[in-house]
């Protein structure tokens, strides 16, 4: 299945649920992260959240979006928080959104996160089983 189909859903549900597990305690939260043309899956957070915690010790995650239809979009993959003010001023032009909580791609709260898929799947509303995407 081609990755269009992920990106329709992605641009039809906005936001999805990310999950993260620390000390095998799974926890997840809402997140709005945008699809780069190379298929990874960025979004920003302040340098004080929870968050950067979590990922700084167990860096496996799984975003989850469901679109308008009730389709479904799952991506596991490794986190990495090391994007510099390149990767951040580019953030910055495919999510405009984040203007309203940082001042620009050297705010020192901001952190740009991005998750490198190891595994894409999607499904349709009904009982059955995920469609794996190409990475």
């Amino acid at each position: 299945m081609s990755q269009e189909k992920a990106r329709r859903i992605i641009k039809d549900a906005g936001h999805c649920f990310l999950a993260t597990c620390v000390n095998g305690q799974p926890r997840v939260r809402p997140m709005k992260f945008v699809v780069t043309d190379d298929f990874k899956f960025w979004c920003s957070t302040v340098n004080i959240s929870g968050k950067v915690k979590e990922f700084e010790q167990n860096s496996r995650v799984e975003i989850c979006w469901v679109d308008n239809n009730k389709n479904q979009l799952r991506v596991a993959g490794i986190l990495d928080m090391s994007g510099g003010a390149e990767k951040k001023r580019k953030l910055f032009e495919l999510h405009p959104g984040m203007r309203c909580l940082f001042k620009d791609e050297h705010d020192p709260r901001l952190v740009h996160v991005e998750v490198v898929p190891t595994n894409a799947r999607w499904k349709e509303h009904k009982f059955g089983e995920y469609n794996r995407i190409e990475l």
